[in-house]
């Protein structure tokens, strides 16, 4: 039997957690055929077959912690020769890249391998047996996990083979999401918080000590009257459009800042901020000049009740070129929010308030939006930042 381990997945965490297995014992499974999803590091990962074979052993059940390393899969009846697959990057990089085998390599006994498909080596491989084919899969992940929570059956939703929405599982369920004060946490002693941390508070902790020792911060603040257009609009929509135009205006903030190089970016992607029972998720944006208000809104309720329920997919949670915090639909008026690189820009909006502003030069109250943006100060000037300030409040003031 052949022992395929968890592979490191480039969150840069020990372990991940099992949410679904794609497979069973004795079936038969195609080299890069789904396995299992696991949840590390806030996302939802499907971990690929490194070969096709029988699967003789599953080594975790749902929802069990399993250590990078540790044996996952027991195959047999794999194919003689194969390319099987190496341990994925680092811990400092986000994502990870597929890799190409070596000679040396194919000869270990290590089964660790990376998301994604790998390049072979020039010698010609004998054709493996024909496979049977995988399990269908009727939805995304966060769908499926949703739908196994609520015990709907996905197949018996889906018609002629269309993916199954989130919307449809919660209609079959006879049921509805749930409000943040259902899904809370209820409250642990110190001790069993720290044994149960969950990987995305782990990876939040590993984000903050990256923004800690890497990044040379600087923040401004300034409030935004935000009377003339006071109810016209969803204010995050308005707070969107409004980093939009600054980003136009100061496209070094909309930067990455990778090998000391500032790397503007082409499109506006925008990672929120979300906050859940969980953990921190920040979900991207992308394209945010290219969508319509409905589509950002559609996106932004769907990230927010997968943050709740199921846990984002990890490609949602990659490519930000600019970070947006909305605390202030909490509480507070000013912050100092911590840059994450590579990115080198944050905003954060505070909570509304009624303030004094000079209008023909008599006094006046309005209401007022605090605003805090900090900068990476080894790739921004001070100028451009208060230039980025400007066009927020201008944008948000008109």
């Amino acid at each position: 039997m052949k022992i395929f381990t968890l592979p490191d997945l480039g969150e840069g965490l020990p372990d991940a957690v099992v949410r679904e297995w794609h497979v069973s014992e004795g079936s038969s499974v195609a080299a890069h055929e789904s396995l299992v999803t696991v949840e590390t590091a806030k996302a939802l990962v499907e971990v690929p077959a490194p070969w096709g074979g029988r699967v003789e052993k599953l080594f975790a059940e749902v929802d069990e912690t399993v250590n990078v390393g540790d044996p996952l899969v027991g195959f047999t009846g794999t194919g003689e020769g194969e390319v099987e697959a190496q341990p994925g990057p680092g811990a400092n990089e986000a994502v990870p890249e597929p890799v190409q085998a070596t000679a040396e390599e194919h000869a270990q006994e290590d089964s660790g391998t990376v998301v994604g498909s790998l390049e072979q080596g020039e010698a010609v491989l004998e054709a493996e047996p024909q496979q049977e084919q995988g399990p269908r899969r009727f939805a995304t992940p966060s769908v499926r996990a949703l739908a196994r929570r609520l015990g709907v059956d996905l197949q018996r939703l889906s018609k002629d083979g269309a993916r199954v929405t989130a919307a449809q599982v919660w209609t079959a369920a006879g049921s509805r999401p749930q409000t943040p004060a259902e899904t809370a946490v209820k409250p642990v002693a110190a001790s069993e918080a720290a044994a149960a941390m969950s990987p995305a508070r782990r990876a939040m902790g590993l984000s903050m000590s990256r923004a800690r020792d890497q990044v040379a911060q600087i923040t401004l603040c300034d409030d935004a009257d935000i009377s003339n257009w006071w109810g016209s609009a969803p204010a995050l929509l308005r707070l969107i459009r409004a980093l939009q135009a600054a980003c136009i205006a100061e496209p070094n903030l909309n930067a990455l800042y990778r090998d000391d190089q500032l790397i503007p970016q082409a499109t506006i992607n925008i990672g929120l901020a979300v906050d859940s029972p969980r953990g921190l998720f920040v979900p991207v944006l992308r394209d945010v000049a290219a969508r319509s208000d409905e589509a950002l809104l559609q996106e932004v309720a769907d990230f927010k009740q997968q943050a709740r329920e199921t846990g984002i997919a990890q490609s949602d949670l990659q490519g930000g070129s600019i970070l947006l915090s909305n605390f202030g639909a909490i509480a507070g008026r000013y912050a100092t929010p911590l840059v994450l690189p590579p990115t080198v820009a944050i905003v954060g909006a505070g909570r509304v308030c009624q303030g004094v502003v000079v209008v023909d030069r008599w006094p006046a109250m309005r209401p007022l939006l605090p605003l805090s943006v900090s900068a990476d100060h080894r790739a921004v000037t001070g100028g451009e930042l208060a230039r980025f300030l400007q066009a927020m409040l201008q944008a948000l003031s008109s």
